[in-house]
């Protein structure tokens, strides 16, 4: 299609695709397009679009695979069309997709089409909207116009949209954020927040409404395929840069019922591997019930695996063995390394922290979970700090963790070993419902999840090196010859003051990078900064983490999502209005007593940092749970302690029940100044 300005053209792909596959005459391949160009009319469009389809949906591979059940098209029930559809893109359709997505204007002239057109319109209002068409969206075909005319009128509406799905997931992968957000490409933002309302719907039918047991087609299929395939990566680009508000992905009430339906682990599992839009499309559901099913797996096979601590006598499922870990406070990495980095999978069974301190004498509490907390906060002090050169933080202002490129300077190849170890204890942290401090980078988050989009390194990349991200940039848009810049296929690392220079390919050192393979070059060279530089790493830690946390159940989330999930709220302020309303209260006191009302003034006026220390004294998480303070357990409680003098006794913790225990002080400010004395004095559990 071309300009407003211009008469509507459709240009001459065959002449075009041969010049763009060839390499030759690059320079006049938009000469040629335009020389080659037909006018046409809306009802010509169409019938192109009903001749691509047919050709995308059956070799471009979408077609191929059944993502709902998750079986190759042609197993079980299949129409006649099925046997014909490949489950992988045949090489030619990925040529012809090549040039309908980047020599024509293909993506806008069919959105176009779908929005002012009024027969297109109301297809497409029939396909996607149950209570309009009847028939499952997996069993739509598709017939050219030349083979079978007054076929039904959805074919029309349904090519269309397909095609123009199938262009957009695929002009997507070439697409970066500037261009959405400040280039208007591949379409204005507004009408991008119109296409995942359009999406939403067809994948809410498709993947909800619909029964997975009727038959299937696999144009029927190639248009779920292509529509989830844009819908998702429109998704993940905007949890890097919102294009538009969370509400607008969500479909209301989804799961609510099943997840109440659900007993026991096996339930859960089951309802995980049998929902399709888990599997394909979870940020339909909305974050608070992924975190609640989240939730409920994990605690019902923690339940099953460790037991339940309970004061009923005739409880069936009492509180198994612990496996013991004797922890110095001066050597917290080096024990913890020692007594829990050989358990693997059995790091999801109870583990009971005994503490000494620097005397090697060992400190009063039996773990009952908290000590662990406590465990795992100290750890992360350590581990986490950019000093001990296991992880670096961002240069983007976030400092947020990744792994660091020069840990194996720093440690040999011991660093390995510590990266899987730090994998098992976040996954054990998961497991147990910590939340932690340390803030994951957004590329690191995706290895976690196990689905790293290589087509995101250059915004990743600008996160850990802005400077080279620019100077990747000017390259990119360089108008010169590349050649004149004196750049090779290699780069130069720094680590601890000594160089190395690295080649990106082999003999890279010797090639020169020119206008012609400038974009190899600038995909090589962050490809090798976000990722290949730090893969041993990355690994390790993804190792550890996944024999303690299955990696489906990560995968309920995005990146920004699976942070709230590790660490709580991205802001990481306590809500002491929630904290207050789930609290229970001990040994006489009630939510209106004096010295609980002081209590609580006192903790509504501390700074952040004071609340957060405050509640890592009694929880031994200075964060609050994802899902709120009504999630915690055991809850948070605060029990009487009677004193006759206010020197008696200094506030103490029952960090294994999250229990304060807080003696009746004569006024608010000693209170206040008892209170800050023993969360800052740091002594653990000799206070109590």
């Amino acid at each position: 299609a071309s300009t407003k300005a211009e008469a509507p053209h459709l240009t001459n792909t065959s002449s075009l695709s041969r010049s763009l596959a060839t390499g030759s005459n690059m320079e006049d391949s938009s000469a040629l397009a335009m020389s080659d160009r037909t006018d046409y009319t809306p009802e010509l469009f169409i019938s192109l679009c009903r001749a691509y389809s047919v050709v995308l949906a059956r070799w471009g591979g979408g077609g191929g695979k059944d993502e709902i059940s998750g079986k190759i098209a042609g197993q079980g029930k299949k129409s006649a069309d099925q046997e014909t559809a490949t489950p992988a893109p045949e090489v030619f359709t990925l040529s012809l997709m090549a040039v309908l997505c980047h020599s024509t204007q293909l993506i806008k002239a069919a959105w176009c089409l779908i929005q002012s057109d009024q027969s297109i319109n109301k297809e497409v209002s029939v396909l996607i909207d149950p209570d309009k068409g009847s028939d499952p969206i997996r069993r739509l075909t598709c017939i050219p116009i030349y083979v079978a005319r007054g076929t039904a009128e959805v074919t029309r509406g349904g090519s269309v949209l397909y095609l123009f799905s199938a262009a957009l997931a695929h002009t997507l992968i070439v697409t970066d954020d500037v261009e959405i957000h400040d280039f208007d490409r591949p379409l204005p933002l507004h009408q991008l927040r119109r296409v995942i309302k359009v999406q939403k719907k067809l994948l809410h039918r498709a993947l909800v409404v619909d029964s997975e047991r009727s038959t299937s087609n696999y144009f029927g299929l190639a248009l779920i395929s292509s529509s989830s395939r844009s819908f998702r990566d429109l998704y993940s680009r905007s949890s890097r840069r919102p294009i538009c508000v969370p509400k607008v992905w969500l479909s209301a009430g989804l799961l609510e019922k099943e997840i109440k339906g659900c007993k026991t682990h096996a339930d859960y599992i089951s309802l995980l591997k049998s929902t399709p839009v888990l599997r394909i499309c979870p940020m339909l559901v909305s974050f608070k019930r992924r975190l609640e099913l989240f939730d409920k797996t994990v605690r019902s096979n923690r339940e099953e695996l460790q037991g339940v601590n309970s004061s009923n006598p005739f409880h069936t499922n009492p509180l198994k063995p612990a496996r013991v870990a004797v922890i110095n406070r001066s050597r917290v990495l080096e024990d913890g390394l020692a007594t829990m980095n050989h358990l693997g999978s059995h790091m999801r069974e109870r583990i009971a922290v005994h503490y000494v301190n620097e005397a090697g004498v060992k400190e009063t509490g039996i773990d009952v979970g908290g000590l662990f907390k406590e465990f795992w906060t100290d750890l992360c002090a350590i581990a986490f700090d950019p000093n001990y050169a296991l992880f670096q933080v961002t240069e983007d202002g976030g400092n947020c963790m990744f792994p660091s490129p020069m840990s194996a300077s720093a440690h040999g190849q011991d660093h390995i070993v510590l990266f899987e170890f730090l994998g098992r204890i976040l996954g054990k942290a998961l497991y147990e419902g910590i939340t932690i401090q340390p803030r994951f980078a957004h590329f690191f988050l995706s290895f976690l999840r196990g689905d790293y989009n290589y087509l995101n390194m250059l915004p990743d990349l600008s996160t850990i090196d802005s400077q080279l991200y620019n100077n990747l940039m000017f390259l990119k848009t360089y108008d010169g010859d590349a050649a004149d810049l004196c750049l090779t296929f290699s780069v130069t690392n720094d680590d601890f003051g000594g160089t190395t220079e690295i080649p990106l390919i082999p003999g890279g050192s010797d090639m020169e990078v020119t206008n012609s393979n400038k974009q190899r070059y600038i995909h090589l060279v962050a490809k090798y900064y976000v990722s290949d530089r730090v893969k041993e790493q990355s690994e390790a830690f993804t190792r550890g983490l996944w024999e303690v946390v299955d990696p489906s159940w990560l995968r309920l989330f995005n990146e920004p999502e699976l942070q709230v999930l590790i660490s709580g709220a991205s802001d990481g302020k306590i809500d002491v209005d929630d904290l207050r309303r789930h609290t229970r209260y001990m040994g006489g006191y009630t939510g209106v007593e004096r010295t609980v009302s002081r209590f609580w003034n006192i903790f509504a006026s501390l700074e952040g940092k004071q609340q957060a220390a405050l509640l890592r004294f009694v929880t031994s998480c200075e964060r609050p749970p994802p899902l709120g303070f009504a999630s915690l357990n055991p809850p948070f409680t605060i029990q009487r302690v009677g004193i006759l003098r206010d020197g008696d006794k200094l506030p103490s913790a029952s960090t294994c029940f999250n229990v304060l225990k807080l003696p009746t002080y004569s006024s608010e400010k000693v209170l206040k100044e008892r209170l800050i004395y023993a969360i800052e004095s740091g002594a653990g559990f000799e206070l109590t």
